[in-house]
């Protein structure tokens, strides 16, 4: 019975190794992200934006190469895949309200609160869906590397959720330490979110859930909004923000925006909230 353990949990099925061989996965998908290729798409503006999140599809060529080709991992394709009481229609559009509704809160919050100004400057349709599926591979990318692949090794290894959900957690919070004005609330609040986002998968068995609210959050305020997205300004946006008016309090981060505010630590914290004891709730009502 020891040997049968062993051969099922080897070395390459402990946290340390999946966190290595998910990183260096991740790192292999950004040398292809560096591949030179040139165009322009409507205008300057609009490509500078477009080439901050396409580029994200090497995360997905990179990752399902890596499912794909190693038979170990091939179960993890299967979490992927369209499933009836999961990755569902439903829970996509559950995902997407989600994020637009947590993302807006905050943004209205701000606003009110006087800490930013936005002003209207272009509705174009097409160009906004084009920019709205970059936006999704860009963001369900980053599910794919957390909530996807590491997220399910681990949880194949070790059975108890909140093991793959907090380390996981760590490692999306890890992922943004490079960017511009990163700080402990910030990570703080990123960290909250790959908890948020591990609970859609673990309590809806839907990653596309996750990927879904991912989108939106950042849809809307980089690209509807023109705020920065985790610190990241883009240049083409529906609504542009005055940067002369803007003020550091609970509600906004004149350097990281709505991210890494304590208002976005308690949309963070209710939305968390809401889904464990929702699943408590709904549990208790089966076991009668």
């Amino acid at each position: 019975m020891t040997e049968n353990n062993t051969k099922k949990y080897g070395f390459r099925d402990n946290i340390l190794w999946i966190w290595a061989l998910t990183f260096l996965l991740t790192v292999a998908s950004g040398l292809l992200e560096l591949i030179p290729i040139n165009y322009t798409l409507f205008s300057d503006a609009y490509t500078e934006t477009f080439k901050l999140y396409i580029p994200f599809w090497s995360i997905w060529f990179v990752f399902l190469i890596a499912i794909l080709c190693i038979k170990p991992n091939r179960y993890i394709l299967e979490t992927l895949k369209y499933r009836k009481n999961g990755n569902n229609i439903k829970n996509l559009l559950i995902g997407f309200t989600a994020g637009f509704v947590m993302n807006g809160i905050c943004a209205l919050t701000a606003y009110l609160h006087g800490d930013i100004k936005l002003s209207f400057s272009k509705f174009e349709i097409f160009p906004i869906l084009l920019m709205f599926i970059a936006v999704f591979i860009q963001s369900s990318a980053e599910e794919l590397i957390c909530r996807g692949f590491m997220y399910q090794k681990i949880l194949h290894r070790y059975p108890n959720p909140w093991v793959a959900i907090f380390v996981t957690s760590l490692f999306f919070m890890a992922l943004h330490l490079g960017n511009d004005h990163i700080s402990f609330l910030p990570l703080l609040d990123i960290f909250l979110t790959g908890v948020l986002f591990a609970l859609m998968v673990h309590y809806f068995d839907s990653i596309w859930m996750a990927m879904a609210c991912h989108t939106t959050w950042n849809f809307n305020q980089n690209i509807l909004l023109g705020l920065p997205n985790s610190g990241e300004v883009s240049s083409y946006s529906i609504f542009t923000l005055d940067t002369k008016h803007v003020t550091n309090s609970f509600a906004y981060n004149t350097g990281f925006g709505l991210e890494g505010t304590i208002m976005s630590v308690a949309v963070m914290l209710i939305s968390i909230s809401i889904i464990v004891f929702a699943n408590k709730i709904s549990e208790g009502k089966k076991s009668l």
